[in-house]
């Protein structure tokens, strides 16, 4: 995402200072980390990400090869891939696979962020 300095803009009418503007835009955006998979893991396994998000919150997106994963509501993986590790609300750096299916050696993993969380 390009940063846009809003005080570099003519002076408009906006009812928004400038500051403001920049302030939001650093707030939404997104932070990405990779993961290598160095050796394979077994279903169900738990994975330590590289960053840390807000459980139950949208603020995770995660990518395996390339390609998104569905948050699922239970460990079977019926309407997804991964389940947040953490009660909700709380801080969290670790997603669980579920029980359906695994990863392996050389596969990685991409973690999008939205927002600072530690």
């Amino acid at each position: 995402m390009e940063k846009i300095n809003f005080q570099d803009l003519p002076n408009t009418d906006t009812p928004i200072k400038a500051s403001t503007l920049n302030t939001m835009q650093s707030n939404i955006e997104e932070k990405s980390s990779l993961l290598n998979i160095t050796s394979d893991t077994t279903a169900g396994a738990t994975i330590t990400i590289p960053r840390y998000y807000k459980v139950g919150q949208g603020t995770l997106d995660v990518y395996i090869n390339g390609e998104r994963l569905l948050l699922s509501s239970d460990d079977a993986g019926t309407d997804g891939h991964y389940r947040e590790v953490g009660d909700a609300d709380s801080i969290s750096n670790k997603i669980k696979l579920t029980t359906d299916w695994s990863a392996s050696a050389g596969d990685y993993f991409e973690f999008v962020v939205r927002g600072e969380y530690s």
